[in-house]
């Protein structure tokens, strides 16, 4: 079971609950305090490592709400996500994703 497959099928709950079940782990709840950003980046990015580590050759995402402190965390750890082959999507309040993609200069 794919990403996509239980976004076109689900609601938001239906979504998280196949996750838990997929991804035993995985999933990290922010908390609503001023250094939620950083602390749970830091724990989706750990948690990621370890998916990588178990599962070297499965698609490993982060899915990060879409706020500019996401953004700006992702960007400045843009050579780890790459090098990790993990990748960072934002997920905005009506529920779409935009991956991320990196500026070229």
């Amino acid at each position: 079971m794919t990403v996509t497959d239980i976004a076109t099928w689900g609601t938001a709950a239906h979504v998280r609950a196949a996750l838990e079940r997929e991804l035993e782990g995985a999933l990290v709840e922010v908390p609503h305090d001023d250094e939620a950003p950083r602390w749970a980046f830091g724990e989706a990015l750990r948690r990621s490592l370890v998916l990588r580590q178990n599962h070297p050759f499965d698609v490993v995402a982060l899915g990060l709400p879409d706020l500019l402190r996401y953004r700006d965390l992702v960007a400045g750890s843009e050579v780890t996500l790459r090098a990790t082959k993990i990748d960072a999507y934002f997920v905005r309040k009506d529920g779409s994703a935009e991956q991320y993609v990196p500026e070229t200069e």
